[in-house]
């Protein structure tokens, strides 16, 4: 489920940001974040992105990193110095890695004005406010946990009121 709804989001900001995947076409790359149960490959062809849980067929590269770190990358990070760092393990075609981030970065997205859509301002600023929290946060999962704890007990307050 989580692939079809990655699927669609990529393929919704290439349209909608008229961004040219063509220097990717035929190209399959395996990605994973080290902190988040994500692992998928990324095929793409006919200018679009397919996004699959099946991990076994052959990729051009293989991304692993952690996910502030692919916030900061989305945001602008420089990919080499990141590599230098060892904040990004990178097996195959590096070129492919660069293409692929160049045209992450060219998307601008507004998580928060996409959220709200949904859930209402408050909310989505509240996630937003967390989101900025994770990009900073070396143990997501630990962060996680205790916002959630949070908004627990805060709910729970409320129903108890």
């Amino acid at each position: 489920m989580q692939s079809i709804i990655l699927q669609s989001a990529l393929n919704h900001l290439l349209e909608v940001h008229q961004i040219d995947i063509r220097p990717l076409e035929g190209k399959t790359v395996h990605f994973s974040l080290q902190d988040f149960p994500i692992e998928v490959n990324f095929i793409c062809t006919n200018a679009r992105i397919f996004v699959t849980t099946d991990t076994t067929t052959h990729a051009d590269v293989d991304i692993k990193l952690k996910s502030n770190v692919f916030l900061q990358l989305m945001q602008g990070e420089d990919l080499t110095e990141l590599l230098r760092q060892d904040k990004i393990i990178i097996h195959g075609d590096v070129k492919t890695t660069q293409l692929l981030v160049d045209l992450l970065q060219q998307v601008e997205f507004d998580f928060e004005e996409e959220l709200s859509k949904f859930t209402g301002d408050i909310v989505a600023h509240q996630v937003g406010r967390i989101a900025t929290k994770f990009k900073s946060s070396d143990n997501l999962w630990q962060l996680l946990r205790i916002k959630l704890l949070i908004f627990l007990l805060h709910q729970n307050a409320f129903t108890n009121a």
